[in-house]
């Protein structure tokens, strides 16, 4: 099975909002979304990587981020 992997770009590696971010994919696609999306990976990499079934679970967590959380705070890279 092939997965969508959507990286994250966290404002200032904020953990607090790292973890909003995490709990959002958690939400949409459950635990094996957020596997690896660790406080070391942000710390080290200064982005989140998301893991998600399909085209349509990455799209749905777009937009609950989008509706969530401003970009300056949380954004996809592209």
């Amino acid at each position: 099975m092939t997965t969508v992997d959507i990286k994250i770009t966290i404002h200032a590696n904020d953990r607090k909002i790292a973890a909003m971010v995490k709990a959002l994919a958690f939400e949409v696609d459950g635990p094996k979304s957020v596997e690896g999306a660790s406080k070391e990976f942000l710390e080290t990499h200064g982005y989140l990587v998301f893991h998600f079934k399909s085209h349509e679970k990455a799209d749905a967590f777009r937009d609950v981020l989008t509706m969530y959380l401003p970009r300056i705070l949380a954004q996809e890279r592209v």
